[in-house]
């Protein structure tokens, strides 16, 4: 477990919580030298699916198929459109 400073965990946040996120591994984050918290990263067993579809496929490996008929929509690519530039 690595330990950081808290200056240095406030100034470079989002590439911390990166590298903790790639290798799997926490770090401590200290003030004046005394652990304060730690940022771990989550298993990857608890993480949510992305999209309904997946979470579809995770149930049925995890329960088998639907006995209902029930189907879901297409996968549209969705496109943002900027409402100030009409």
């Amino acid at each position: 477990m690595n330990a950081i400073g808290l200056f240095e965990a406030k100034t470079k946040f989002s590439a911390i919580c990166e590298r903790v996120a790639a290798r799997g591994v926490a770090v401590v984050v200290t003030r004046r030298g005394k652990p304060l918290v730690t940022i771990e990263p989550i298993p990857v067993a608890k993480r949510q699916p992305v999209s309904v579809w997946d979470r579809r496929a995770d149930f049925e490996k995890k329960r088998g198929r639907f006995t209902e008929d029930f189907t879901l929509p297409p996968r549209e690519k969705q496109t943002w459109r900027n409402p100030l530039e009409d």
